[in-house]
Parts: C-alpha cells; structure tokens; sequence
C-alpha cells in the first residue's frame, strides 16, 4: 500500500510538473521559453513557421538563435546582429573559432582561424530560427 501510495504521488507529481511546463504554451516552444518562429530549406523556402512571426519579434526585441546542421554537425548560436532588409532577415553571426569536427571517436579540434557569417531568410543553407519569449 505504501509503495502504490509512493508511485502514485510521483505520478501526481509529474504530471503537475509537465503541466506547469506546457501551460500557456505555443506550438514548438520548448521549457525555457524559445520557440520555432521559422524554418526554410536551402533555397530559403519556408518548411515552418513564417518570416512574419521572426520579422515581429525581432521588432519587439526577442532574442534569436539559429540552427542548421551539416553532413556530420549540427550547431545552435544566437544571433548577433540582425537586419530586416525587403521583407528578409539578415543574421550577422560573431566570429568564433573555426572548428574541423572528425569522427571515430567523435571530436572537435579548434583552427587558428576565425569563422564568421552572415545567414539570411532567402537562402544560402536550411536554417531553423527560434526566438525566446
């Protein structure tokens, strides 16, 4: 009895947990408050979200993180500075290390050289942009 008096307030206790996650929550949006806000291919064709919903929230001043990946990477930044130019958003990414990642066993070795980028709505390579609340 004590054991199923145990598991059920650990049940209880969970689903009140995730409930406080999730409540108020929109669509793709995670715990710590950033959501998809939009997702193109290569060719800057939208996959999900809409670049309405990235355009007004970075005018009210959202912070933006970007997403993409390679043939063996993934990678996450947040956005440093950022130009709304015709109707596309302009991400100009601050310089960090450049990276030559190798597999087997999986690493990553940091270059002498610095690695920046300009990533933009139209183009260029398939990017997830998600803003915070």
């Amino acid at each position: 009895m004590k054991s199923l008096l145990i598991a059920l307030s650990s049940a209880l206790l969970g689903a009140m947990m995730a409930a406080s996650f999730t409540a108020g929550a929109t669509p793709n949006a995670s715990p710590s408050g950033w959501h998809l806000a939009f997702e193109h291919d290569k060719d800057g064709n939208a996959l999900n979200g809409s670049k309405t919903a990235l355009i007004t929230a970075i005018s009210e001043g959202k912070p933006v993180r970007i997403y993409w990946a390679g043939t063996r990477v993934q990678h996450v930044i947040d956005a440093g500075f950022l130009t709304v130019l015709q109707g596309e958003v302009f991400a100009q990414i601050p310089s960090v290390s450049g990276q030559r990642p190798s597999v087997d066993p999986a690493r990553v070795e940091l270059l002498d050289t610095p690695w920046q980028a300009i990533f933009a709505t139209n183009g260029d390579r398939g990017l997830k942009w998600f803003v915070q609340h």
